[in-house]
């Protein structure tokens, strides 16, 4: 046992070298790629403030159908070289500006120029987003209501990682699920993770295995903004989209840059540090470029009640990652990207021990390596687009869950994904009675998962694979959109194909005004889900999964109905709010019993079977308000039912009451954010979380006999502030000082000792979290 942990520890300490090597290769070439050349221009422009005329530096400029960009430098400049003579249509956008277009005629031998003012906008009303119908779609415009997440808003909240962040979004809930490790969750309008589809760049690329500690293995500084769709999304992304997807768009090189930070935090004096590093470098063309990231997190494990059993678990991650382009010409484009992930993660007690030789241990070791390819294509009138692409994701896991210094409780496993899709886009001028954008594409998704018990001759072998294809129309006009769309998939657990369509229509009476109704479907199949790769503690024993003997597919439809209303009051105040309401229906809905306890191997069972059905309802409402860029509100609350439609019974014990209630679902949720820049550099962000009551199984254990509980309501309150020390014009130092959970809103009746049941834990993430950091950056 001490040589493989040996081993494992020489494989990290090679990855690091690795990684470090390729950092400081980063760090080296993005310098000389920060002064502009200027030969044989045909674009030349100059962006301004339309307010203060002030040059407006670091603005994306982008042409119209074709694959051509650019960033204007420190004084607002920027060009475009080779073009050929004709009419051109100039896409700009920048943070804190309303996007615009401009047009102007390049004509041979001249150099066109351009004089561009760009009117503040404090919140971004005009995002682009593409995960309504998996093209590039104003928000304004989506069939679909799109929340959007930015990197902006991650570095606000001090976030690390996915799980820091989500819960700032209506009718989004992040909450841990194991007292020893904190396996996280996302739900979405009540529902379980396992109904929320996780992408990458629009892929369905999480396995059921990654999805397992999956939001906390992503490091925000890959990310340049997470999109969110509530409700049915599988007519266009397959299986598990029922309560909605969560789009994480990944960084794409657009200036030369370099960032590089560090922060340490403390929670009742145990300590964790991140340190962070990102570059981009571009051709002088602007042909090439590519930006990596570098993510190194360590963590000591948090005992909350003292009784030598963590409640947060230790934490060692190692993340290395790059996104790549190359622009063949102006129509024609490939990207590639890969990223890697080295993580140790354990909880329980004894940590300076082997994991046999402690009383409770959950511990995993994870190695893993993703790599997606994408080509582009855009004919020259703009109007036919092309998307080819790949990705594979292969994870190996080393793990430990075992209690009673079981030296039986080791096991491994193997997970490999494969993704291959295309996808085109046609803009037709008048199809039937208007204008029409026709979406269709075929994808195939394959994954093979090996997970192995060998001392208890526990084995699961699921190999599953997904063919489908889509089609969708959307039909636009002044007044009315309306989008019709199906998708057909081929599970191999299935007998049968699976049908799921979708229909949305966006009302716009006025630019300010959106009213969107829609209809979609959604389905999971009977396989193995994340929570079943791990294994909670209950009682000094193991919990495990196992599915029902003629398991049958869950089946949802999702109704709901929006009015998004945006306004200009003078010339300094803006403001937004969103009313949405959502009815889903669950046929077949997946639910959990506890079925039988083997000594020999020291495990309780619990069963996946099909209850009669649920229904989760309720209405969101979202608030903003912003007064130039000095102050911004945002509140956001959800009031929702989430019921099963016969009682359901949860534990094996017949004293125990069972319930109609979706577990851990509260009825009430919502957030608060407040920025504040008082004073040029300084910024004050104030936010918070409230969760609401909610019922949860408590396992005997620790207590004696099953009960369900209801829990107290929390509000997790924070602030973070922090100052940007100017040193020249491209280069900002900024500190940052701040306090999450400012009340220590945390679960008070945790569960204590070896018999606790780790699956009892509830509301905040993390108790009160003291932090302070630094991060130095180079634009």
């Amino acid at each position: 046992m001490q040589s493989e942990t040996k081993e494992k520890k020489h494989k990290m300490r090679k990855h690091k070298i690795i990684t470090g090597i390729c950092l400081i290769l980063m760090m080296l070439y993005t310098q000389p790629t920060f002064s502009q050349h200027i030969d044989k221009i045909r674009i030349e422009g100059h962006i301004f403030d339309k307010k203060t005329q002030e040059p407006v530096a670091y603005a994306s400029v982008g042409i119209e159908n074709t694959h051509n960009g650019t960033t204007t430098d420190e004084n607002g400049d920027f060009y475009f070289r080779g073009l050929k003579s004709g009419k051109y249509t100039l896409l700009i956008s920048c943070v804190g500006y309303k996007s615009t277009k401009y047009e102007l005629e390049v004509i041979r031998n001249n150099v066109g120029h351009a004089h561009i003012y760009l009117e503040p906008e404090v919140m971004k009303l005009g995002e682009v987003v593409v995960s309504a119908n998996r093209n590039e779609t104003n928000r304004k415009e989506a069939p679909v209501v799109v929340s959007v997440m930015t990197a902006e808003q991650f570095d606000k909240n001090n976030a690390q990682d996915l799980v820091q962040t989500l819960g700032f979004q209506s009718g989004v809930r992040v909450e841990y699920s194991c007292q020893n490790c904190g396996f996280p969750q996302v739900r979405i309008n009540g529902l379980d993770g396992p109904y929320t589809q996780l992408l990458m760049n629009s892929k369905p690329i999480m396995s059921a295995l990654s999805g397992v500690y999956g939001l906390e293995q992503i490091p925000v500084n890959m990310v340049e903004r997470v999109e969110v769709v509530k409700g049915g999304g599988s007519a266009l992304f397959g299986a598990n989209a029922i309560a909605g997807t969560i789009n994480i768009i990944t960084k794409e090189p657009s200036t030369p840059s370099l960032s590089v930070g560090t922060d340490i935090q403390s929670i009742d004096g145990t300590y964790a540090q991140n340190f962070n590093a990102n570059g981009a470098i571009l051709s002088k063309d602007r042909r090439f470029g590519a930006s990596f990231y570098q993510t190194v997190r360590k963590r000591n494990p948090y005992d909350r009640d003292k009784d030598g059993f963590s409640e947060i678990g230790e934490l060692n991650n190692h993340s290395f990652g790059t996104k790549l382009f190359y622009n063949i010409n102006s129509k024609n484009k490939i990207n590639i990207e890969y990223h890697t992930t080295n993580e140790h993660r354990r909880g329980g007690n004894k940590f300076d021990l082997q994991p046999h030789n402690s009383d409770i241990c959950e511990m995993t070791d994870h190695l893993i390596n993703a790599i997606t390819a994408n080509y582009d294509y855009i004919s020259n009138n703009g109007k036919h687009r092309l998307n080819l692409y790949t990705s594979a994701q292969q994870i190996d896991r080393d793990s430990y869950y075992g209690s009673h210094q079981d030296p039986n409780a080791y096991g491994t496993t193997s997970d490999l994904t494969y993704l291959a899709g295309a996808m085109a886009n046609h803009q037709i001028d008048k199809l039937l009675f208007a204008p029409a954008a026709i979406t269709y594409g075929i994808e195939y998704n394959q994954n093979s998962l090996d997970d192995q018990v060998t001392a208890y001759n526990i084995y699961i072998k699921q190999n599953t694979n997904i063919f489908g294809g889509y089609l969708q129309s959307e039909w636009t006009s002044k007044l009315f959109n309306l989008l019709i769309g199906a998708r057909l998939d081929k599970h191999n657990l299935l007998e049968n194909p699976i049908f799921v369509p979708r229909i949305n229509i966006l009302y716009k009476p006025t630019t300010n005004l959106q009213v969107r109704a829609s209809y979609s479907s959604g389905y999971r199949a009977p396989q193995a889900y994340e929570e079943d790769f791990h294994i909670t503690q209950v009682g000094g024993l193991s919990l495990r999964t196992v599915l029902a003997d003629n398991l049958k597919p869950e089946y949802s439809n999702s109704f709901a109905l929006s009015a998004d209303y945006y306004c200009q009051i003078g010339d300094n105040w803006q403001g937004n709010i969103l009313l949405e309401g959502f009815y889903t229906i669950l046929d077949d809905v997946f639910a959990i019993r506890e079925i039988a306890t083997d000594a020999l191997t020291q495990t309780i069972y619990q069963e996946r079977y099909n209850a009669s059905g649920a229904t989760v309802a309720g209405a969101s409402l979202t608030a903003k308000a912003a007064y130039k860029d000095i102050f911004t509100l945002s509140l956001g609350y959800t009031l929702q039912s989430s019921k099963y439609h016969q009682t359901e019974y949860w534990s094996d014990d017949a004293s125990v009451e069972g319930t109609k209630h979706i577990l851990k679902s509260p009825d009430d949720y919502g957030y608060l954010g407040i920025d504040l820049k008082a004073i040029d550099n300084l910024n004050i962000n104030l936010s918070g979380i409230y969760t609401g009551k909610m019922r949860v199984a408590h396992y005997a254990g620790y207590i004696k006999y099953d009960r369900l509980e209801t829990t107290d309501r929390f509000f997790d309150l924070n602030l973070a502030i922090s100052y940007d020390f100017k040193a020249g014009n491209a280069t900002t130092i900024q500190a940052k000082l701040g306090v999450n959970n400012i009340f220590d809103s945390f679960q008070k009746d945790l569960d204590k000792g070896i018999n606790r049941d780790a699956g009892y834990i509830y509301g905040p993430t993390n108790p009160r979290t003291i932090y302070a950091g630094l991060k130095f950056k180079l634009n």
